[in-house]
């Protein structure tokens, strides 16, 4: 969402116009779930590339559409991987009693969390630069949100071994690594950009008192949150699903088209209940986060 600078003067000036601010989210929702919806009616046993473009193209143009990304995917992977090199640090840090170089290490990966954001001259540079603690907030919730995701995708073998499996001793390791990598990736990134766009709605829709701004805020946030988290969710299921065709290849001669879309039809059901959840709590947090009236 683009949001256009107020003209008014005074000691503090709106970051994003509100009226075309709520406009815009208010469209962004509604388009989401229209989309949705028109997924869950569409018929997925339709020739192959019908298939593809229904499962997994539309819910790729929703999504890139309703939360495109601010910075770059480049710069987007270089935050995922520093912030990995990061916690690893720290970790160890800690691990040889470190604790104020663990610290150190964690308060330079915010700060240049911060300066990514904060580095353009649009709206979200001056949310960013005005409150980073809510960015801070939103992307510890993609964090979980991409754990859970992951730790779900892999467990699959786990909860239906008769429909899930990660193949012998010799391949199961490599199956579990590409899975683990792939699902982690996507679901990251996914979250990434569904807390950015939180964040720049519920900064245009926030104002004035603190529980009068909670109280407008939070159902149209936790609609957005849910709508995104679907979506998002077809979106990691097929990157997950592209990942399994090629684990399905090391362990059987078969159709990668059909092994992917097979993973898709069997999984879909569990992965959009996951996505509506972890973008509704995301979308709700967002809201509930609003600051000090001034």
């Amino acid at each position: 969402m683009r949001c256009t600078f107020s003209p008014r003067s005074g000691p503090e000036p709106s970051v994003c116009g509100a009226g075309a601010g709520r406009e815009r989210c208010l469209f962004t929702s509604v388009m989401m779930l229209g989309a949705l919806f028109g997924l869950m009616a569409s018929p997925a046993v339709r020739l192959p590339l019908v298939t593809i473009f229904v499962v997994i193209g539309i819910p790729l143009l929703t999504f890139a559409v309703a939360a495109p990304s601010r910075i770059g995917l480049a710069r987007e992977l270089g935050l995922l991987l520093r912030g990995l090199e990061a916690a690893a640090l720290s970790l160890l840090l800690s691990v040889v009693g470190r604790f104020d170089d663990a610290r150190a290490v964690h308060l330079r990966q915010r700060v240049r969390v911060e300066n990514a954001y904060a580095s353009g001259t649009g709206p979200l540079a001056q949310i960013v630069a005005s409150d980073p603690l809510r960015l801070h907030h939103l992307r510890r919730l993609g964090l979980l949100g991409a754990v859970l995701a992951v730790v779900a995708g892999n467990a699959l073998p786990l909860v239906f071994p008769q429909t899930y499996t990660w193949g012998d001793d010799a391949g199961a390791l490599g199956v579990l690594a590409l899975d683990v990598v792939t699902i982690g990736l996507a679901s990251r990134l996914v979250s990434e950009r569904m807390a950015i766009r939180l964040l720049e709605t519920t900064h245009a829709l926030g104002g004035g008192s603190i529980w009068s701004a909670r109280a407008r805020v939070v159902p149209l946030s936790a609609m957005l949150g849910t709508a995104m988290g679907a979506v998002g969710a077809l979106v990691v299921l097929a990157t997950a699903a592209a990942a399994s065709a090629v684990e399905t290849s090391w362990l059987f001669e078969t159709d990668m088209v059909a092994a992917g879309l097979w993973f898709i039809r069997e999984t879909a059901p569990l992965a959009l209940p996951l996505g509506v959840g972890i973008g509704g709590v995301m979308g709700a947090a967002a809201g509930l986060a609003q600051p000090p009236q001034r």
